[in-house]
């Protein structure tokens, strides 16, 4: 009989919870809090995306983005402007101190990335990419 652990849901749990521990504790380094660095890599390819639409785009819960941008343009990483067609729309900006965030944050993702795959030859890492995009599909 299999143990519950031998299960794949189990060990991609086990991942994602070690991944976001060494994530946190490399990105606090850096002054950033959890999820943090995903409005500063959306916010990086398009500038000026509404905090209706970082939510969307993470698959967050509005209220969970508003106090995240809240506590980022606190520290000066970001700045929100009332959009100039729309007032009930708040447009969400990086400033150059959250600018020159995204290489850092960025190298701590890669760095993880490379953790993640050491061991594996390129062909085990392309397929575990496909099979992870694979499972998320099916589950989507």
């Amino acid at each position: 009989m299999n143990s519950f652990k031998d299960d794949i849901a189990y060990a991609l749990i086990q991942l994602i919870k070690e991944h976001r521990r060494q994530a946190d504790e490399a990105l606090k380094q850096l002054g950033l809090h959890a999820a943090q660095e995903f409005v500063l890599f959306l916010l990086w390819e398009e500038d000026g995306l509404s905090q209706s639409q970082l939510a969307a785009r993470l698959k967050l819960e509005l209220p969970t983005i508003t106090k995240s941008v809240q506590r980022m343009e606190r520290i000066g990483l970001v700045r929100r402007h009332v959009d100039e067609k729309d007032t009930r729309i708040s447009r969400v900006y990086l400033t150059e101190a959250g600018r020159e965030l995204y290489e850092p944050a960025m190298q701590v993702w890669k760095n993880l990335d490379a953790r993640i795959c050491l061991n594996m030859t390129e062909l085990e890492q392309a397929l575990f990419r496909r099979l992870l995009q694979q499972g998320l599909a099916n589950l989507s």
